[in-house]
């Protein structure tokens, strides 16, 4: 069975679907026919009048009114409309019948309205309309025929039952033949009309869905390139602070900075002050703001302020001068820099739980989002690093001058990139203890099964992996990974057992194995994270002294910091590499106009980034339910 038939199966259901359709053909038929039928109706009522049939003058007038009232009446239902049209042509078709004769417009009348029944309703009310009309007929032909009725015949006209017979029989089937032509037509032309309103239905939804994506892909596009500008200047940024370790010049540089490669306004930092109960201004981007830092400008933090707000919820938040919170329209109003904003991102600097200031950023030219806010809180992030990290040396700055080579490791510490510099910096300072052995121990990661072991032989860094179940460094690292500080023992044969994991096992590799009496484990810690720890040993008892048990506090502060740094700086690193493969794939697809090209360019960056033997790209469009297609590269 094809779909014609299949169609023309479905021709009643097509007929109700295009219902609004033949609702408005209808309507425009029928108020044709009630401007064209008013001159008629005015000479018919003239002709009536001369003739004096008063009673089809007011049959024509009623059935024109309720014509005219179907037509324009706004509340009136689709069907009703048609059956008033119907049953005036009836009714005129009698009329005309009983009237004139068989000679004049009667069969006309009633054939007309089987065909507009056909057209515009269809089914059982087409038929039963057909059957009216042909009843009329011969229930005239009878009583004509039996003379049981008379009629005004014309001159030459004369009605035998065989004239009136044939002539029924003639209408009959030329009226059968119309009605079955148009019953089988029409549901033919409706298919036809279905299938091209879903065709182009399916062509404007795939235009507008085509439409959409491209307009979603120049939207990604544009924030992929945004993110990836936000992130290359967050990597400028901090790599520019990374050797930066005076806090007042850090903070300068920090504004300067930020204003300069985010194309801010404005741009400042408070800290608390020594009490806590104000928010001081530390350094701000703009001259306005420059002059007020030495007069030191200040807000409480108690106050009714957007900074404040921030600072005691520790979260960040985005204020616009349009916004309907009064607090932030206030924050422009109130700035100490009167440089017009049309948003500003405020966000907390904080580290491990410790709130070390609030950063204030304002933009003149594009408004902040939340994506935006997530890179600030970024760049947020690693200015608390920098800046705790200048803190610290500025408050260990005594004990290490007093101390050069731990000085020099600060500094040495301060300008490495990748944890094997670290390394190689810390157990070069530790050789000046003139120490028995001297290792490193870097914690296996949960996606490797081995530990790093690093230890200096002579002028050269020795780097090497040993299984985790090896049960010498096992022991030690889970002595470690239970340490929170630097643990010092001068003769491991005298000392107190300690509540540690497998202490005595540890003791015993010391004296026996090792032959080492004397150690010091400092662990290295990042965000409660354990990495690994150095451990420093003496085969003959060594008594510490305060300032060696200081000094290696500092250390395990000073390598878990610049670890955490360096990690950080690591993963801003990878998201920007990412982020600008992201904008240039982005920028690719977009200048392709052809679909098979595009999704060839994606398989093979893919198979780049991912270094696989092969990519696989499969995209299926939509299709109707007997056709499918499907696009492979």
């Amino acid at each position: 069975m094809n779909r014609e038939d299949i169609a023309i199966q479905e021709a009643p259901e097509m007929l109700e679907k295009l219902l609004p359709w033949r609702q408005q053909l209808f309507e425009r038929i029928l108020r044709v026919i009630v401007l064209v039928a008013l001159p008629m109706l005015v000479a018919g009522v003239y002709y009536v009048y001369l003739t004096r049939e008063f009673v089809l003058m007011a049959v024509a007038i009623v059935g024109y009114l309720t014509v005219v009232l179907a037509a324009f009446a706004p509340r009136i239902p689709y069907t009703l409309r048609v059956w008033v049209l119907l049953i005036a042509l009836l009714v005129l078709g009698t009329g005309d019948l009983l009237t004139y004769g068989w000679g004049e417009d009667g069969r006309i009348y009633l054939l007309t309205a089987t065909l507009l029944a056909t057209i515009f309703l269809g089914g059982r009310q087409s038929l039963a309309v057909f059957m009216a009309s042909t009843l009329i007929l011969i229930t005239f032909v009878v009583l004509v025929s039996f003379r049981l009725i008379e009629i005004a015949q014309h001159p030459g006209a004369i009605y035998t039952p065989s004239l009136l017979i044939s002539g029924l029989v003639v209408y009959l089937v030329c009226a059968t033949a119309l009605y079955l032509a148009f019953a089988t037509l029409f549901p033919r032309i409706f298919a036809s009309l279905q299938r091209s309103a879903q065709i182009s239905q399916d062509l404007e939804a795939r235009q507008a869905a085509l439409a959409e994506r491209m307009r979603a892909l120049q939207e990604s596009n544009l924030s992929i390139q945004h993110r990836a500008m936000y992130l290359e200047a967050t990597a400028r940024v901090m790599q520019a602070l990374l050797s930066v370790f005076d806090v007042e010049a850090l903070l300068d540089q920090a504004v300067q900075l930020i204003s300069r490669h985010f194309e801010a306004a404005y741009v400042a930092i408070y800290t608390p002050d020594e009490t806590g109960a104000w928010l001081v201004l530390r350094a701000a981007s703009s001259s306005a703001g420059r002059r007020l830092v030495p007069q030191g400008y200040r807000l409480k933090r108690d106050a009714q302020s957007v900074l404040a707000r921030v600072a005691e919820a520790r979260r960040p938040h985005i204020a616009r001068p349009t916004s309907d919170l009064p607090i932030d329209r206030e924050h422009f109003t109130t700035n100490p820099d009167a440089t017009p904003a049309r948003a500003a991102a405020i966000l907390p600097l904080q580290l491990s739980g410790e709130l070390l200031g609030v950063l204030d950023i304002h933009t003149a030219e594009i408004e902040f989002d939340q994506d935006d806010l997530h890179i600030f809180e970024g760049l947020a992030w690693q200015l608390a690093v920098a800046l705790d990290n200048a803190r610290r040396l500025s408050a260990a700055g005594s004990i290490l001058e007093t101390a050069n080579p731990f000085y020099r490791l600060a500094g040495q510490l301060g300008v490495a990139h990748t944890a094997t510099d670290v390394y190689a910096a810390l157990l070069d300072i530790v050789q000046g203890f003139n120490p028995t052995q001297t290792y490193v121990v870097q914690a296996a990661q949960e996606t490797d099964a081995r530990h790093l072991i690093a230890d200096r032989r002579g002028n050269q860094l020795n780097i090497q992996y040993v299984d985790r179940e090896t049960e010498d460094f096992g022991i030690v690292l889970e002595v470690g990974a239970a340490l929170q500080s630097p643990l010092l023992i001068a003769d491991v044969t005298t000392a107190a057992a300690l509540p540690l994991p497998r202490f005595r096992d540890f003791v015993v590799y010391l004296v026996e194995r090792a032959a080492q009496r004397s150690v010091a484990l400092v662990p290295f810690r990042m965000q409660g994270r354990f990495l690994g720890l150095l451990m420093v040993t003496y085969s003959t008892a060594h008594q510490f002294t305060p300032l060696e048990t200081q000094l290696y506090r500092i250390i395990g502060d000073l390598v878990s910091v610049t670890l955490e740094r360096i990690a950080v700086v690591q993963e801003a690193q990878r998201q920007l590499e990412h982020e600008r493969w992201l904008r240039e794939f982005g920028e690719r697809v977009t200048r392709t106009p052809d679909l098979e090209t595009m999704l060839a360019q994606a398989a093979q960056a893919l198979q780049d980034i991912a270094r696989a033997d092969g990519v696989r790209a499969m995209l299926t469009m939509p299709a109707p339910a007997d056709e499918q297609s499907t696009l492979k590269v």
